[in-house]
């Protein structure tokens, strides 16, 4: 008895030396400076007291890749336990073990928390506030949500979510405004000329069109390759080098392309049609009895421009105003565009950009024009159902019926 008692002070006496010799070697530390040593000690202190492991403090992901699940896979045969394969995949071990519980399985049952939120009801609440106004964004909708009372739904996502089940994002098409008076005269000149018929074939369509170095209107947007870096685009501080393009095109083909030096005037644009010789050219394909068909700008009005057609003898067709989405030549600029800017491409010099627009403008086919001037009626057919209204919204894009 009196062993055992001399035993158990021993060892007591044992581990108050011990304990006193850790105090001092803490007291050591703390002088030494040693912060990290204390930051990690107390993280640990905290997470043990929360019941976080380390694997725990991951941040929410996605779920398992089928490159992590091969690792984990790989891990579990060479036998390394559940908290290695944790610290080599940076996965929670909870992930792993549902993982391994059923690898086949794994990800086929997840449903979104915020997928069961959107129900029938909520769907239509959503689209009937988002259709009460001109123009509405998630955040708007979820305003007018919580004016009316609704219940309230924090994520954005699951607003966009339900209104890309009937509405599509978009950027606003640029259109001249229409008042009921301009609407008023364009129904009745598309009513006018929904019997032209053949008469069409005879309009040669024109316009100018302005090619910037930086792109159609500084929008850059393309899909990239997510394995390859990105390719950059810039737009100039103090606006950059462009281009202004006359053309001209047929139902006997394209007529003529110029490139205009400056701003369009009356007398650049009378001069251009006297050196290209292009009414001489017009009679030779078309007849004597074609049409002109230019828009209501200035140089077009001008007293100047107006003396020249009447002393060529030439029929010049009354334009309506506000009318783009007439005028067919407008979709040759868009494809036109499309292939210059090809793939975000951007230009350094005029001249490059020049080639470029020529180049482009020698490979549209007869056949694209030709669906063009199919198109015409269809575009007064759909101006008369909309009382005047633009033509599919945009003035600039159209898909119509392509030739038999």
């Amino acid at each position: 008895m009196v062993l055992l008692c001399r035993v158990a002070f021993s060892n007591l006496s044992t581990v108050r030396s011990a304990r006193k010799k850790d105090r001092t070697g803490e007291e050591d530390r703390r002088k030494s400076g040693a912060g990290r040593g204390q930051v990690a000690q107390s993280l640990t202190i905290v997470q043990a007291h929360c019941g976080h492991s380390r694997s725990a403090t991951m941040g929410r992901k996605n779920g398992l890749s089928e490159r992590e699940k091969g690792s984990i896979l790989a891990f579990k045969a060479a036998g390394d336990s559940l908290h290695a394969i944790s610290g080599k995949v940076k996965r929670s071990r909870n992930v792993i073990r549902r993982f391994l519980a059923d690898p086949d399985a794994y990800g086929l049952n997840y449903v979104s928390d915020n997928a069961l939120k959107l129900t029938p009801a909520v769907v239509k609440k959503i689209t009937n506030v988002a259709r009460s106004g001109q123009f509405s964004t998630a955040r708007q909708v979820a305003k007018k949500l919580r004016l009316r009372g609704a219940k309230n739904i924090e994520s954005l996502a699951t607003i966009r979510k339900a209104m890309h089940q009937e509405f599509a994002f978009r950027r606003m098409p640029k259109n001249p405004p229409l008042t009921v008076e301009r609407k008023g005269k364009r129904l009745d000149w598309a009513r006018a000329h929904m019997a032209f018929g053949e008469k069409w074939k005879k309009v040669v369509f024109t316009d100018e069109k302005k090619f910037n170095l930086d792109g159609p209107d500084g929008f850059h947007a393309t899909w990239m390759d997510k394995t390859k870096v990105p390719v950059a685009c810039w737009s100039r501080h103090s606006g950059g080098g462009s281009l202004m393009v006359w053309g001209a095109i047929s139902s006997r083909g394209k007529v003529c392309l110029h490139f205009v030096e400056g701003t369009v005037t009356a007398d650049k644009y009378v001069r251009m049609l006297q050196e290209k010789e292009l009414f001489p050219k017009c009679r030779a394909v078309l007849g004597n009895d074609f049409i002109w068909m230019h828009d209501n700008a200035k140089p077009h009005t001008a007293n100047l421009t107006a003396n020249f057609f009447r002393a060529q003898n030439v029929n010049v067709m009354q334009w309506p105003a506000y009318s783009p989405d007439f005028n067919i030549i407008e979709n040759v600029w868009g494809i036109l565009a499309r292939k210059v800017f090809e793939g975000g491409r951007q230009y350094t010099t005029v001249n490059g950009l020049k080639s470029a627009v020529l180049a482009a403008w020698y490979t549209i086919e007869q056949a694209t024009i030709d669906n063009l001037y199919l198109s015409v009626e269809d575009r007064l057919w759909e101006c008369t159902r909309r009382d005047g209204g633009y033509v599919q919204g945009n003035p600039s894009q159209f898909r119509f019926r392509l030739a038999s």
